[in-house]
């Protein structure tokens, strides 16, 4: 990958390119180019009047000479005027597509944008000149602006939606783009049973040896527990990088799918591991999906009462969910995951390349949990930005593409959310909860014969849960729209063929009740979720029925 040299901010005006990029710069310690001051500070005057005197062709000519000098060095960010990028001759391969430069678009609803050029207008004083605050609706223009420039802004490599976010944040998530600024986790999850350091990087396997060593200085054996189709693609390059560190890397690949999560699973692991010779020093690594997450976890977490455990997941879905938060364990006849235990990883290693020899199913099953985090989001800690259900909009076709920096962007988001919701609540007594959101039946229909993928079924069970909001009355038709749309945007099913009994008998023994009463967590109108408990069977049977397809006859 080409090193990210300059970094070029577009937008609607009143998004805070300007605010965010200066300080974006300086935690860089790049050099900050505002073209619009510069052209202003060249001219002599501001930029209406260039407008006026000149006209907008000669001033877009200007404007793209400027974004040449501004773009001739390397170290620099770069906020753009408004109409800048919608000329198709600034996306040259000498300006915004040469290599090593990067374009984020700023996304603001245009009223908050609106909000934010009055505020500037009264701090400047009556003398600064907004046309777009002069004359009859404002606001109307400013949304047909943004309208007419939106193909060109999605032209960037990632759009950042920014609407309630401080411009220092802002920042600082601009300055992650370019790439790390230290070798510090991108989360640190503190819980009552343990720290656990996520790193997220394309190609960060390559630092697993030393991620380990630094945390376990005394181990000398890793144990590499994975699947036979992860382990086929990746075992011999994780293998490799711990014995270039010095382990001894040993590694053994259960069956792909949900029947390795089992007693019989986890006694073949202990008769391998304890057979040649476990010690407390070990570490156990974990690579692969979410299966492998659970039974590799419970494995660390129970045999000589703990070994030291990493997380390397491979699949999308472990990456935004299983792999963070310490829940271990495996299945039982009775439901999903109702063995286990709770075990904090204190490594975990976030490649997103792997993502690209994911089978395409695989892939498309991992967006169900981060459709999730967005419509939980305005529920968690540090919600309030409700930003991540239209980041998923505005970068959709990126992110299906695996395109970064959108995609290792959108992961760190979805571990930072569930590594708030951990913290503040571990052993789900609380706000854990929300991540349950479609669980309930999601889990009940994967485990009625286990013929579907877990973001697959979880898919169905957010439908459901939808529906089940709507006819309790804590959401309306738009929200269930809503949340259909999100999950359509990425494949996910709408419905699938599911014996309902044996689906709702499952929901009897799931690990969510609570003082026998079956806890759904539903969504909000307002955004967010809340947890219900006085669901009526025939509510819960026609949310199931909504997503079932009939089972065919003979």
């Amino acid at each position: 990958m080409t090193p990210i040299r300059r970094l070029v901010l577009v937008g609607l005006s009143g998004v805070g390119k300007s605010t965010a990029g200066a300080l974006a710069a300086e935690r860089l310690g790049w050099r900050f180019v505002d073209t619009d001051a510069a052209l202003e500070a060249d001219a002599g005057m501001p930029v209406p009047e260039m407008f006026r005197c000149y006209g907008e062709a000669a001033f877009r000519q200007a404007e793209r000479a400027m974004l040449a000098r501004a773009l001739a060095d390397d170290d620099v960010v770069v906020a753009t005027g408004g109409g800048a990028v919608v000329d198709a001759a600034v996306w040259a391969e000498d300006l915004l597509t040469r290599p090593g430069t990067l374009v984020a678009a700023l996304d603001a609803d245009p009223a908050v944008s609106l909000e934010r050029l009055r505020a500037q207008q009264a701090a400047e004083g009556e003398t600064a000149e907004r046309p777009l605050l002069v004359g009859g609706d404002p606001l109307g223009r400013l949304q047909a602006m943004k309208a007419q420039r939106q193909s060109a802004y999605d032209r960037a490599a990632i759009a950042l939606v920014v609407d309630r976010t401080p411009p220092s944040q802002v920042a600082a998530e601009l300055a992650r783009l370019v790439g790390p600024l230290a070798d510090e986790p991108d989360v640190l999850l503190r819980a009552h049973s343990g720290e656990s350091r996520v790193w997220i990087e394309p190609g960060g396997v390559g630092a697993l040896g030393a991620r380990i060593a630094a945390r376990w200085p005394a181990a000398r054996r890793v144990w590499v527990i994975t699947d036979e189709h992860v382990g086929e693609r990746h075992g011999a390059t994780v293998v490799g990088v711990l014995a270039e560190r010095g382990f001894d890397a040993r590694l053994r690949a259960v069956p792909a799918g949900e029947g390795s999560k089992s007693v019989a699973g986890a006694s073949d692991l202990y008769d391998w591991m304890l057979g040649e010779g476990a010690e407390r020093s070990q570490v156990v690594v974990a690579l692969g999906g979410g299966v492998v997450g659970d039974l590799a976890g419970f494995v660390a977490a129970t045999t000589l009462r703990g070994l030291g455990l990493a997380q390397i997941p491979t699949s999308l879905l472990a990456m935004v969910d299983s792999s963070v938060g310490g829940k271990t364990g495996i299945n039982h006849a009775a439901g999903k995951n109702l063995i286990g235990a709770f075990y904090q990883p204190p490594v975990v290693v976030i490649d997103p390349r792997f993502l690209t020899t994911l089978p395409p199913r695989e892939l498309r099953s991992g967006w169900a949990e981060i459709v999730k985090h967005g419509v939980i989001q305005p529920s968690t800690p540090g919600g309030e930005r409700a930003d991540l259900a239209r980041f998923l909009e505005r970068n959709a076709e990126r992110l299906s593409r695996l395109e970064e920096p959108a995609l290792s962007y959108l992961i760190r988001r979805n571990v930072a959310l569930k590594a708030a919701v951990v913290m503040e609540d571990e052993r789900e007594a609380g706000i854990r909860a929300y991540l349950n959101f479609g669980h309930t039946l999601g889990h009940a229909i994967e485990a009625a014969d286990y013929h579907l993928l877990h973001g697959e079924a979880i898919a169905l069970g957010m439908r459901a849960a939808s529906r089940i909001g709507e006819a309790m009355g804590t959401c309306d038709a738009a929200t269930v729209a809503r949340i259909d749309a999100a999950l359509d945007r990425f494949g996910l099913p709408r419905a699938t063929e599911v014996d309902a009994e044996r689906a709702l008998s499952l929901i009897g023994s799931d690990k969510k009740r609570a003082d026998g009463r079956q806890r759904w967590v539903l969504p909000l109108a307002e955004g967010g979720v809340t947890i219900r408990d006085d669901v009526p069977a025939n509510i819960v049977r026609a949310g199931l029925e909504a997503v079932r397809a009939p089972v065919p006859v003979g």
